[in-house]
């Protein structure tokens, strides 16, 4: 099933202030969550409705979507896996 991705702002520059091998890893795997190969894993607790993506040391956090072309995924903040939780947590206001 072939899904659509969607990128707001944040992960985007994130991901184009990466060196070239990992913005192209992190475009793979978005490629691969369009194919439907790579299905991002779910959030719990108070971050539960969003889903994640790991690509080595970095996160992405995706929230499901509905698209005129069928379901999709936005992905909605990308950063370091050491401080994306926390920092995507303030950013919703949860802490």
């Amino acid at each position: 099933m072939k899904l659509k991705v969607t990128i707001e702002q944040q992960p985007l520059e994130f991901i184009q202030r990466q060196p070239p091998e990992h913005r192209k890893r992190l475009r793979d795997v978005l490629r691969a969550v369009e194919r439907g190969t790579v299905f991002p894993g779910p959030l719990e607790d108070e971050l539960e409705g969003f889903y994640k993506l790991k690509v080595e040391r970095f996160r992405l956090i995706l929230q499901s979507v509905a698209t005129p072309e069928g379901p999709g995924f936005r992905v909605v903040f990308a950063e370091r896996r050491t401080v994306v939780y926390e920092m995507f947590s303030q950013l919703l206001g949860l802490e």
